[in-house]
């Protein structure tokens, strides 16, 4: 490793890089196109390596240049977001900015946040809700709520924590079980409402045991299992719906279970934050607030399905309990 890293060459190359031209590199950086041109060459001959082919003001990178632009952008993007932090630290100590995915701001955090704000006057949360399964590090946020297997979303200088796990039941409108699931658990003419981004059927069919339909089933795809549950609601079809997202219209009976078992879900949402950074009282405020309510929904989950008579499959992987999130958070 270089005893002194040369930041303006990977500045220079950084935004040759994003523009795909080194002449309007040199114009959000303020220097010369021939002050670029040369910025790069000099990082090439440190690397013994080409990153980009000169295309007459255009530039192409190579495979090396890709792989180097990658991570130099992504570096950058922290930096700018730790300076951002340090400024909004100085200055907004009470403001909790949250980036999370799409499913869990609209169907989980805006329903309970309020109980939040309404005992925490002068905290105010910014909840930026996110495609599912994206992880933006070039933005700085408080927190970071996503779902996947846990430990396998890249985060350098970030603390993952198990915020919740959850179960996968089918679920349909009352009157659709009737018109479409039989007397013996055989779907009949039934919709599946299958969300692409998390499409857990056939592990479903497969540890039940319960009769396939078939790779010619009618079948929707959306990119949100949101979006399979509205259509659920409406008559629509027939989805899986996790306990974290489904459970407020089964215990009120607008989404029925018309089989009696569940499977326990390999992946999990996780909260991130900055490793060994000092929580303000405002966030420390918010992850025990969280944390009480995630513990509390887990509860009435267990208990409804105990109470229905629900057998779940257990077979839960890769997920150490020493990382849960819990109380006291500490900082």
């Amino acid at each position: 490793m270089p005893t002194r890293l040369p930041l303006t060459a990977l500045r220079a190359f950084e935004a040759a890089a994003r523009y795909g031209s080194l002449t309007a590199a040199a114009s959000e950086l303020g220097v010369t196109r021939p002050a670029i041109s040369k910025q790069i060459k000099q990082l090439e001959q440190m690397l013994n390596c080409t990153l980009m082919n000169r295309l007459g003001n255009a530039v192409q990178l190579t495979a090396a240049g890709q792989d180097l632009a990658h991570d130099v952008a992504l570096a950058f993007g922290q930096i700018a977001a730790s300076l951002e932090r340090q400024l909004q630290g100085r200055t907004l100590p009470n403001v909790i900015r949250i980036l999370v995915d799409r499913d869990f701001a609209s169907s989980f955090l805006a329903g309970h946040i309020g109980q939040f704000l309404l005992h925490n006057p002068g905290v105010s949360v910014e909840v930026v809700a996110e495609k599912n399964g994206r992880m933006r590090l070039d933005e700085d946020f408080n927190f970071r709520i996503f779902y996947g297997h846990f430990g396998a979303t890249p985060c350098p200088g970030l603390r993952e924590r198990v915020l919740c796990r959850w179960y996968d039941l089918v679920v349909c409108t009352p009157d659709y079980a009737q018109a479409h699931v039989s007397d013996s658990g055989a779907l009949v003419d039934a919709q599946l409402l299958i969300d692409g981004n998390y499409n857990v059927w056939d592990n479903w069919f497969a540890q039940t045991g319960l009769a396939h339909p078939g790779p010619a089933r009618d079948v929707t795809h959306f990119n949100e299992t949101s979006l399979c549950l509205s259509t659920a609601l409406t008559g629509g079809g027939i989805t899986i719906g996790d306990t974290i997202l489904a459970f407020p219209s089964i215990r009120a009976g607008r989404l029925a279970l018309p089989f009696r078992h569940g499977l326990e879900s390999e992946q999990c949402y996780a909260l991130f934050d900055r490793a060994g950074r000092l929580h303000t009282s405002a966030e420390t405020s918010f992850l025990e607030w969280l944390s009480d309510v995630v513990r509390q929904h887990e509860k009435e989950v267990s208990a409804f399905l105990q109470e229905s008579g629900i057998d779940i499959c257990h077979g839960r992987k890769g997920i150490n309990d020493v990382d849960v999130l819990d109380v006291p958070v500490g900082s």
